[in-house]
């Protein structure tokens, strides 16, 4: 079985088993269980047990203190710290939508896009890398997008030089990332590289890239915790959003454990 193969399973089996971490599943499967319990007192155990961990699930407080202690910390750069290359990973910056007149949305980890700009216009980077590929997987998973193309029009249009931006298109995962991205980069790899993506997802992306042979200098962007105190309601006050923001970094911690087991990282 040849590489491409194997990583093509690979991620179909990552995104299968991303759906099983999704904390509204667990939810379910309980409510499921509940249903057909004919003892009341396991019945009414379940319930109390699905109510307990869907507060918890949407409990701001909870799932920010998980974000604080996993996102990598923030980086200080000053204007005399130079870098030819920085790398971008893809993964949300845009989603497909309706483009008619040529309108690019930007997704929810546009910080990863944004951030960049801001280097290159310090003169912090000279030249810039996206990565990231179509993450269609047949008709199991389809995406409709060109992230990595309409992220560089975006880019270009804030001031970056067209001849600054190079894209790698093939990568479907962080692992993928570090190895297109050492293809791209064969003659740069001695040099230290500004890695950007999101603080969360960070941990794994270092030790992809130092897998290959990359000399990283971290950026984490696109911070999901909060800073400053917040009021009672901000603190205690149940939100759906929450959740899903539970399941990114669910993902993402389970994400980092399997790339060890596997020596991906």
């Amino acid at each position: 079985m040849n590489n491409q193969i194997k990583f093509t399973m690979f991620f179909a089996l990552s995104k299968i088993i991303d759906f099983i971490l999704l904390p509204i599943c667990w939810l379910f499967i309980l409510l499921i269980l509940g249903l057909f319990q004919k003892n009341n007192f396991r019945k009414n155990i379940i319930f109390s047990l699905s109510i307990l961990l869907l507060f918890l699930f949407t409990n701001p407080t909870f799932v920010n203190q998980l974000f604080k202690w996993y996102e990598y910390p923030q980086t200080q750069l000053n204007a005399h710290q130079k870098y030819t290359w920085g790398i971008v990973l893809g993964g949300g910056m845009v989603h497909a939508g309706d483009t008619t007149g040529g309108r690019i949305h930007v997704g929810d980890t546009g910080d990863r896009f944004a951030q960049p700009i801001l280097l290159y216009q310090k003169g912090i980077i000279k030249k810039i890398l996206i990565t990231g590929g179509n993450t269609s997987i047949g008709q199991l998973k389809i995406d409709h997008g060109h992230e990595s193309a309409d992220v560089k029009k975006l880019m270009i249009s804030y001031g970056v030089r067209e001849n600054d931006i190079f894209l790698e298109i093939q990568a479907k995962n962080t692992r993928e990332n570090a190895i297109y991205s050492s293809d791209k980069l064969l003659n740069f790899k001695q040099d230290t590289v500004l890695l950007i993506t999101s603080a969360a997802h960070m941990r794994r992306s270092i030790g992809c890239y130092k897998k290959v042979g990359f000399k990283i200098k971290p950026y984490p962007v696109d911070f999901e915790q909060r800073y400053g105190q917040p009021g009672f309601l901000d603190s205690w006050m149940p939100h759906e959003g929450n959740m899903y923001k539970l399941a990114q970094i669910i993902r993402e911690m389970f994400g980092f454990v399997v790339y060890k087991i596997m020596g991906y990282c």
